[in-house]
């Protein structure tokens, strides 16, 4: 038998010649990554993009995003989807998987999304949601997957007991069995699945943070990115929400429990150049001198002035500036990646200098 040279090591390479031989598949062991590197989807929220570490979700992972009600879960997911289209199109259509039967045709059109284009499935039962997610992420020709939610999904023997007949953790081993294969498929194909999930509270937790989610532990173990959201009525814009979003779980980058804070106005999204302003006054990109906005170039290190009228003038200006606006869109996303690697600059200083003493 001839002996494919993959590793240079004759034992590794005697393996993956016969496992090749045996299974007829060439690709199981590979030198280097097998998958191309992760491109994300943004959020539409540049400072929740930049706290992700990538710029936003990952587009072949499972994400689960969760919170109270109305946190604004499902905007924020049709806001991911309309940010999955801007840079895509529809030629690999969204999926929304609607179990709740709430979705409304009006908010998916006045988030700027095109209902005609996208493929809307009413499941009756969790096998079929579930079975659908698998089915439609294999073809390969869809894009994204919004699975609204989790705790809407009922078991097929739910569906037949009476209201006081109890039957135990149906969902968790279905979620359980069919995630096994859509973190496979949603790797191979390329294909983003959002699930949607509520919050509960374990009865009789004395200590610690006595709040579940619905659904067992299969989706928090294989989301590879998890997002709480909460939201209050904004003091700065009307009719507004601010959203926190605080990254829970990432597996994507060195980026967990950070927390986003943003402006979502319900029915049209967040004001991406209004948030941009709000992250780049907090974390020092930009301050404020009196009504004047001063700027300092990184590259130059000299200070000059942008305009005036504060935030709102500031806000005006980087949408009529897009170069500009990209620059300092590159600055935020860039930020935690900064910041990561002073932190390990100084943890190797600190080391360095204790040897030395």
């Amino acid at each position: 038998m001839a002996i494919k040279k993959l590793t240079g090591i004759p034992e590794i390479d005697m393996i993956a010649s016969a496992f090749t031989k045996k299974f007829g598949k060439e690709d199981i062991l590979t030198m280097g990554p097998k998958y191309e590197k992760v491109e994300p989807i943004s959020t539409g929220s540049v400072s929740l993009d930049s706290i992700l570490g990538i710029g936003g979700v990952p587009d072949d992972r499972i994400i689960e995003i969760f919170g109270p009600p109305s946190a604004g879960k499902t905007s924020l997911c049709l806001q991911v989807v309309k940010n999955y289209v801007q840079q895509k199109g529809y030629e690999k259509p969204p999926v929304w998987i609607d179990l709740e039967r709430t979705t409304g045709l009006d908010l998916v059109e006045s988030m700027g999304l095109d209902p005609d284009r996208m493929i809307f499935v009413y499941p009756d039962t969790a096998e079929e949601a579930l079975q659908l997610a698998q089915d439609l992420g294999k073809t390969g020709k869809v894009g994204i997957i919004v699975f609204d939610s989790i705790d809407a999904a009922q078991s097929e023997k739910e569906t037949k007991r009476n209201m006081n007949e109890v039957g135990v953790a149906d969902l968790p081993r279905l979620l359980s069995k069919a995630l096994r294969s859509i973190s496979k498929i949603s790797v191979d194909n390329r294909v983003c699945y959002l699930f949607i999930n509520q919050v509960r509270t374990n009865i009789g937790v004395m200590y610690g943070n006595p709040e579940t989610t619905s659904g067992g532990n299969a989706i928090p173990f294989y989301s590879s990115v998890r997002m709480r959201v909460s939201s209050k009525p904004s003091q700065d814009q009307e009719n507004a929400l601010t959203m926190r979003v605080k990254v829970i779980k990432n597996k994507c980058a060195p980026a967990l429990n950070k927390e986003a804070s943003f402006d979502f106005v319900p029915g049209k999204g967040t004001d991406i150049f209004l948030d941009a302003v709000s992250f780049c006054k907090d974390n020092g990109l930009i301050r404020f001198a009196g009504s004047s906005v001063k700027y300092t170039d990184p590259e130059t290190n000299l200070e000059s002035s942008l305009c005036n009228g504060g935030r709102v003038g500031m806000r005006d200006y980087l949408e009529n500036n897009p170069t500009f606006f990209n620059k300092i869109k590159e600055q935020i996303l860039n930020v935690n990646k900064r910041r990561e690697t002073a932190n390990i600059t100084s943890v190797e200083s600190e080391s360095t200098s204790g040897d030395e003493e």
